[in-house]
């Protein structure tokens, strides 16, 4: 988001406490230097690839995480990784749906969460 200063892997840390891409209230997206294949769709949307890098994805931790926000509707805050060590805060986002389906290139089935923005406005 323009006119956001941009914030340290500290500063994210001291709101999502894990290293791992899916937090309790939070999630990091970037791209493509993870590893993961988040899409930057219009509208603001993103195409969030679920956790596990080897084998079907299942049901557990982040993915399960990102399945009950999209069922009780909860908000999660997204950074952004902008370069090493900076981070964007984009905002908050609503999980608006999810599928599981094979990704051919590498023949396993993963998740792939729609995130919708909007749904909160504090800051962290």
């Amino acid at each position: 988001m323009q006119g956001k200063p941009s914030l340290t892997w500290s500063e994210v840390f001291a709101y999502h406490r894990t290293r791992k891409g899916v937090g309790r209230r939070s999630l990091l997206v970037d791209r493509g230097e993870s590893g993961y294949q988040n899409l930057f769709l219009p509208g603001g949307r993103i195409l969030y690839m679920g956790e596990g890098k080897r084998g079907h994805q299942e049901p557990l931790g982040g993915n399960l995480r990102l399945l009950m926000a999209y069922r009780e509707g909860t908000p999660l805050r997204v950074f952004l990784r902008e370069r090493p060590g900076r981070w964007r805060d984009l905002g908050c986002y609503r999980v608006e749906g999810w599928r599981y389906a094979l990704l051919q290139e590498e023949g396993r089935y993963v998740y792939w969460f729609t995130l919708r923005p909007g749904g909160c406005e504090e800051a962290p």
